[in-house]
């Protein structure tokens, strides 16, 4: 492929074309002239009619164009084949900028990682867009590490087994990995993991019952199986049980409490100002029902129950 050549080779190889292109238009303008159409010919004319010709200028001095059938027929043939030369080149020559500049602009335009107290996801399927979900809803930051990373997520491309994408991600300052590949790849991204932060909190997706003790035996805190996972994350939607496993487990220092709210009756969550006095309000029981992640300005009624995400002691 000539595009996969460096830009100079790429730009003589294209200056060559367009010289052999036009020596070739030149010829055989020539040689109908003199063969066909029995008039004389100078190289100028030659040269002109050919430049003009693949340039689509469409404009020819007196006796310069082509009036025979042959000539006429090769005029057509010679600006088809020109124009191929010429924007094919082009694109040869310019694509690889022109994708360079749109991949650069993608990059730009990708959610940031977060710098501390954040959820590395090490792979990407299923079961982690349910999880992205859960801390989305929970406003607790995150990024997920894969070759096929979403792009409009916090994300990496790349693998999680290596260790220079774990660094990119943040490891050292983060609260939380959750390793969502397969069983080989799980053990080697806790190896490395451990190896870059011996304090982080790790569950690791299991895929059978044999390769929990190995995982263990790695670095995680955690083994689940993927029902498990998933079941611990919707644990609080099915069952009114705000006392999530999934949450429990990767921030052992966070609690959820309920706050009754009766004598606030009247007043709205952001008027109470309860994320900095409490912490972040992410569900409210209202007669019997639950109502999650209600907006700021949600006004409080009386026997109100607030569902408090905190920091613990």
């Amino acid at each position: 492929m000539i595009s996969s050549f460096p830009l100079k080779n790429r730009l003589i190889l294209f200056i060559l074309m367009v010289l052999t292109t036009i020596l070739l238009g030149s010829l055989g303008y020539v040689l109908i002239k003199i063969l066909v159409e029995h008039e004389s010919v100078s190289l100028t004319d030659a040269i002109y009619f050919s430049v003009v010709t693949i340039s689509t200028l469409g404009y020819y001095p007196s006796g310069v164009s082509l009036h025979s059938e042959i000539g006429k027929w090769f005029t057509i043939f010679y600006l088809i084949f020109g124009l191929g030369v010429i924007f094919g080149g082009i694109q040869a020559l310019l694509g690889p900028w022109i994708e360079l500049k749109v991949k650069s602009a993608v990059q730009e335009k990708k959610v940031p990682v977060p710098q501390d107290a954040h959820v590395i996801i090490a792979g990407y399927n299923d079961v982690a867009d349910v999880i992205m979900d859960e801390l989305e809803f929970l406003d607790i930051p995150f990024v997920v590490v894969d070759d096929n990373a979403p792009a409009d997520k916090p994300s990496l491309n790349g693998k999680p087994t290596e260790m220079e994408n774990l660094i990119k991600a943040n490891i050292e300052r983060a609260r939380a990995l959750v390793a969502l590949g397969d069983n080989e790849m799980n053990a080697v991204t806790v190896i490395t993991a451990r190896k870059l932060n011996k304090k982080l909190n790790i569950i690791a997706l299991s895929h059978n019952e044999g390769v929990k003790d190995i995982l263990k035996k790695c670095g995680v805190n955690v083994v689940v199986s993927r029902d498990e996972l998933i079941s611990s994350i919707l644990s609080h939607w099915i069952k009114n049980d705000f006392v999530q496993a999934f949450a429990g487990e990767i921030f052992k220092d966070m609690v959820l409490e309920e706050h009754r709210v009766d004598k606030y009756a009247g007043k709205s969550i952001m008027e109470l100002n309860m994320r900095e006095k409490k912490g972040l309000v992410i569900g409210i029981y209202r007669n019997g029902q639950l109502l999650v992640n209600p907006q700021p300005e949600m006004v409080l009624k009386k026997g109100d129950i607030l569902l408090i995400f905190k920091g613990g002691a």
